[in-house]
């Protein structure tokens, strides 16, 4: 990308050349066709065009300038999209985490009210539960155990 937007400023910086010059620009492709028909090479064979000895003209600079200006700008919004949209998929995540966890609170809420606290399970709960802050997260553990075992 870098190559063609060199030789797009080389090109347009010769046109105003030859338009000072009197001469009629010259439209030249920027690829030829055997570069089209030609595998990709290398990218250690290219040859940059080099600059012409005279300093560029105050329009060319001026242009030169817009050109680089403009291209800063769409380079800074694409940045901030990616950014914005990086920002959603993390809300989006998040979210869907929070749903989760609420979609097993609930169960575990529900599978709290069906312990029987006297039978096997309801007692060896009761040992598990000991050291969990509330009956309710020692039951959300319990059961994502569960799930997570095959």
């Amino acid at each position: 990308m870098a190559e063609s937007l060199d030789d797009l400023l080389n090109q347009i910086k010769a046109e105003y050349q030859e338009k000072d010059q009197g001469k009629p620009p010259e439209k030249k492709p920027l690829l030829d066709e055997d570069d089209l028909k030609s595998p990709a090479t290398n990218s250690s064979t290219y040859q940059p065009i080099s600059s012409s000895p005279s300093s560029p003209s105050p329009a060319e600079d001026g242009m030169l300038s817009e050109l680089k200006a403009e291209f800063e700008e769409q380079e800074r919004e694409a940045q901030r999209k990616r950014q914005q949209q990086l920002q959603e998929e993390e809300l989006k995540v998040k979210q869907r985490e929070q749903r989760k966890r609420e979609a097993l609170k609930q169960q575990a809420q529900e599978w709290l009210n069906n312990l029987k606290p006297h039978s096997d399970e309801g007692l060896w709960f009761e040992e598990f539960a000991y050291s969990y802050s509330s009956k309710l997260e020692a039951a959300m553990d319990y059961l994502q155990a569960l799930r997570e075992t095959p």
